[in-house]
């Protein structure tokens, strides 16, 4: 369950910042909040200060923490059953399912996953267009995104940061190749994220 109301110590850890410079942001109404109490005391709402992060380019990561919310697309049963049973075992992920390009967009928009693994071939789109377009979203824009695939070769999938993509994983993968991904792709700095080429095209 995320936090609602922050005070403006918590705000300056989260941020990086002092709370004298949290304080400033307040007084100056650069960051929407109220104020408590005979004190004064400042404090600040969980969806203003998300506004204010994304707007001023501050990475959500540690914002987030303690919520880590996966998105597992593909159109395979199989692997929508496996991936929440690995990845959900010891409570430290969320595990959201979509079978669909569409129904992937419309969970992105809703949830924010903090990572997404996404098998390129859906069957409604290609999934390299569905990463392309979570990576451009100022939200989602450092969610890490892993590509799962059975079909595509070795030198196409060397070429999958093009598109957005942070890692790859070929299928059939087992339950540890995929905790380990996962694992290694939440340590990623967001300064290491790939980022879609904007003049890339779709096969």
């Amino acid at each position: 369950m995320k936090k609602k109301v922050f005070t403006s110590g918590e705000v300056a850890e989260i941020c990086g910042v002092s709370a004298d410079t949290v304080s400033r942001w307040f007084d100056l109404g650069q960051v929407e909040g109220y104020r408590l109490g005979p004190g004064g005391d400042r404090r600040i709402p969980y969806e203003g200060l998300r506004k204010f992060m994304i707007s001023h380019g501050i990475p959500l990561d540690r914002f987030e923490e303690g919520q880590r919310r996966i998105l597992a697309v593909d159109d395979d049963p199989y692997y929508l059953d496996i991936i929440p049973a690995a990845l959900s075992r010891d409570g430290e992920f969320e595990v959201l399912v979509a079978s669909t390009g569409f129904d992937a967009g419309a969970m992105v928009v809703q949830y924010n996953p903090q990572l997404i693994i996404l098998d390129i071939h859906l069957s409604d789109t290609d999934g390299r267009m569905v990463c392309k377009r979570v990576k451009e979203r100022p939200e989602t824009k450092n969610t890490r995104i892993l590509a799962i695939s059975g079909y595509i070769e070795d030198e196409e999938a060397s070429h999958l940061s093009e598109y957005g993509f942070d890692g790859y994983l070929k299928k059939p993968f087992g339950v540890a190749e995929l905790t380990s991904q996962v694992q290694r792709l939440f340590e990623l700095p967001s300064t290491k994220l790939a980022r879609p080429k904007r003049s890339t095209t779709f096969p």
